[in-house]
């Protein structure tokens, strides 16, 4: 089976780590990480070399302050990409404001063979697999 991948935006660098090791080393992983930041400054030039980015998980710290300009941007940079927002569990009502602009939230305690299986489902209605 074909791997999808993956962008991280998170400034909390424990978090895009955690998500790199486990694409990297669980062997039922659907996913790879072959983009990750603490903002999408930080990316520049690097995605439209890398080729399609199929999903994007992003750290709902980054979106709280002005959620509808955040994702007006964040669509300029990856367009139709569904994106995975990760919340923990104390921040899950503030993040219901993003509902809109998202494919799915992301809990920071997901069981990774959750995650998987999320993964693959997505994957299949947009018809990466």
């Amino acid at each position: 089976m074909e791997k999808v991948n993956i962008a991280i935006i998170s400034n909390v660098r424990k978090l895009r780590c955690a998500y790199r090791i486990l694409f990297d080393q669980d062997a039922q992983s659907p996913a790879r990480i072959v983009l990750e930041g603490p903002s999408i400054e930080t990316f520049g030039g690097k995605i439209d070399s890398l080729g399609k980015i199929d999903f994007l998980f992003l750290d709902y710290r980054l979106v709280l302050n002005n959620t509808a300009l955040f994702f007006s941007l964040l669509n300029d940079y990856f367009p139709r990409t569904p994106i995975f927002l990760i919340v923990d569990k104390q921040h899950f009502k503030e993040a219901q404001r993003c509902t809109n602009y998202i494919k799915a939230f992301l809990s920071t305690d997901l069981h990774p063979a959750q995650l998987f299986s999320s993964i693959r489902e997505t994957a299949k209605c947009h018809s990466y697999f």
